[in-house]
Parts: structure tokens; sequence; C-alpha cells
């Protein structure tokens, strides 16, 4: 796959300029990963990303670990689903997914299946294909103006405006002359349509109304509170218009369906335990860990525990004697007493970690703690012999 070369090439100069303890921070990281690699990795998903094959999906995973590892410097063996959750970049064939999705309903407009939800393009709004008058034949100068600071004179007028609440989506307008309202209307709509769509309606109905009038009027748009007032009873009162949702409503359903199926994935895996028992909501925000945090919550950092699981030390035990694991250097290892916290009991041992987590000077804390495993850790870990 050519965009997976890319993307390599891409991580390569990403490793030049990022290590795990030196380089640009990791916010920027995340940033250049979302901005380049993403869209390097994305270009023309709407063509293959429909099959997406178990192989591919690996691919994908593996190509996108290499860069959740630069931009975290979590250690090697730290889990992908854990560090995906962390920095708030969901797996990448669902992002894939999205965007083949997106593409055929919006732009190919083919019913198209997101695992188990079905988009179809009629429920959708269709791109515009623009303008039917040659631009200088539109006296735009005289028909449209953006002037501020209307002041109603009393001549004839119509006035229109659209609002948009919890409830749903209303416009109307109101044809004043005389400083009273002669006329009006008003509309609704579902919560799905944006207040772009009420308020342009509201200004095709008014200018339907100003062709019967058979004379010049000016119509006004957000500037008046009758109108204004107006749209947001519509909202409450009216039986509402059936308008196709806009293209913004399917790409955020699309990012909600992809959001659950990824939330799914987090409450049933098999890794990221003991992350997930910290952050058990996925999202596309970052959490904000640092390198240290992420290894103090995981377990995956230079502690004894750690080092024989992966058959690196014949044992477990701190030079202190006692049992090498990240709770045991927080708050009970004599060489680390300078950052030592409160020993939790065995059932707050978890709100005691979610506590050190929102708190700035406990994280502070742990920081300094972890730096201090790692920068001495021929002191605190015990020889292997």
């Amino acid at each position: 796959m050519e965009q997976g070369k890319r993307a390599m090439d891409q991580y390569q100069h990403l490793c030049r300029i990022a290590g795990k303890t030196w380089g640009i921070n990791k916010n920027i990281r995340r940033l250049l990963y979302k901005t380049v690699i993403e869209r390097t990795l994305c270009h023309g998903a709407a063509a293959w990303g429909h099959n997406m094959t178990s192989r591919l999906q690996k691919k994908l995973v593996s190509i996108q670990r290499l860069f959740l590892l630069c931009i975290t410097g979590a250690y090697m063996t730290t889990p992908t689903a854990a560090l995906q959750v962390v920095t708030g970049l969901q797996p990448f064939h669902l992002q894939i997914q999205q965007e083949e999705t997106y593409a055929r309903v919006a732009r190919a407009r083919s019913s198209s299946n997101f695992f188990t939800v079905i988009f179809s393009p009629t429920d959708y709004e269709s791109k515009s294909s623009g303008i039917h008058v040659h631009p200088p034949n539109f006296l735009f100068h005289s028909q449209i103006s953006f002037a501020e600071n209307h002041i109603d004179s009393g001549v004839k007028a119509i006035y229109t405006d659209g609002s948009k609440t919890d409830e749903g989506t209303g416009n109307a307008y109101c044809i004043l002359e005389n400083y009273g309202i002669i006329a009006s209307w008003q509309g609704k709509f579902d919560r799905s349509n944006s207040v772009f769509q009420a308020e342009i309606l509201a200004i095709r109905m008014a200018i339907e109304a100003a062709s019967s009038l058979h004379r010049p009027i000016k119509i006004w748009t957000d500037s008046n509170e009758c109108a204004d007032q107006s749209a947001k009873e519509a909202i409450t009162k009216n039986d509402p218009f059936l308008l196709p949702k806009p293209p913004s409503y399917l790409k955020a359903e699309i990012k909600s369906a992809a959001l659950s199926i990824w939330q799914d994935n987090w409450n049933n895996g098999e890794t990221g335990r003991r992350t997930h028992d910290i952050v058990p909501r996925v999202s596309n925000k970052p959490v904000g860990w640092n390198r240290e945090e992420i290894m103090f919550v995981t377990g995956h950092g230079p502690f004894p525990s750690y080092l024989l699981r992966f058959n690196l030390r014949t044992h477990d035990n701190c030079s202190c004697g006692g049992k090498g694991d990240p709770i045991h250097y927080a708050t009970k290892c004599p060489f680390t007493l300078s950052w030592h916290f409160q020993t939790p009991t065995v059932s707050l041992k978890l709100q005691w970690l979610k506590n050190i987590l929102t708190n700035n000077f406990s994280r502070t804390r742990l920081r300094l703690l972890m730096r201090f495993i790692c920068d001495e850790n021929n002191l605190i870990v015990e020889d292997n012999n």
C-alpha cells in the first residue's frame, strides 16, 4: 500500500524531531499525526476503505501503533488499545471506514453501511451545483448589503431569522410597516436540521412573499427582535417541515456510530484493563497524561514487576526487599520517600489513583517520582543475581 510507505517515511522524519524524552511536545506530535500522517493514510479511502479485511485492519493498527508510541513516549509493550484511549485517537480502521462511508453517502449519493448502521443519501442534503447567473451579470452591490446597525424607519420591510435549541430548529419572517407586524410566517424543523438551513429557508419564503407584492421591498435578516422571537416560538408550536439533514449531521452520526463501536471494543477488550479502570469512556479528546503517568498507570515501566513479566528478571523484588510494582514505589519504598503518597486500602486503590491523576499537585509529584525511578533504576531494582 503506497500510503503505508509514505506514512513510514513520515514516521522516520518524526522520530528525528521527537524522541521519548526530548523534542517537540506530545501535543505538537499529535497535531502532526492528525493533520499530516492521518491525511496521508486516508487518501483515497472512498475507493479502498469499504473492503476492510482483517489483514488490512491489522496492518493499519500496526502502522498507527508506531505513531502512538512516538506521541506518548510509552514503553514498546504498552497495549495499543490503551494508547488509543489516552491519546484520543480512535483505531485507524474506524477512521478509514468513517471517511469511506461519508464519501459514498454525501458525494456518490449511494447507500452505505457502517457496521450495523445504514445511511441513505435521500436523508441528507446534496451538494449545491452553484449559481446559474454569470457573476458579471449579478448586481451584487445593489441587491445585497452588509450594513450593520439597521434602524427601522417604519417603511414596509421583511425581517427573517432562524433559531436552534435543544428542542428543535425554527425560523420565521415578519412583514413590518409603520412599526407594526402586518403579516408573518413560521416554520419548524427537526433537531437534526441546522440553524443555517432554517435561515436560508426563511429568506426564500420572504422572497416569495416579496414577489407577490409587485413592488421593490427590502429583506433584512438577523436584525429584528420580532422575527427572532417568532422563530423561537415556532420550535414549540408548529408541525415540522421535512428537510434533508445537512452534511455536517451525517458526519456527526457516522462519528457517533464509530465512537459506539470503539467503546464496545474498549469495554470487551483483553488488553489495557488497568487503563480501562481509570478511563472507562473513550473520547476523541486526549486524556492529557504524559510519559511518566502512562508508565505508572499501565505498569509498563522500569519496575521489577514489569521486568519479571517479560522474563527480563528472575524476580520482582525491589532493592529494599518489597515487591517492585508502581504502588510500592509510590507509598512504601524508602528510596522514594520524598515523593510518597498515603497508602490506600485495597478497596480504595482505584479511587486513590483517580484522585492522583485529577490533582495537578499530585500529578507533579508522580512525575518527579517516575523520573527518579527512570534515572536511578540501578539503585532501586535489585540485582538479578
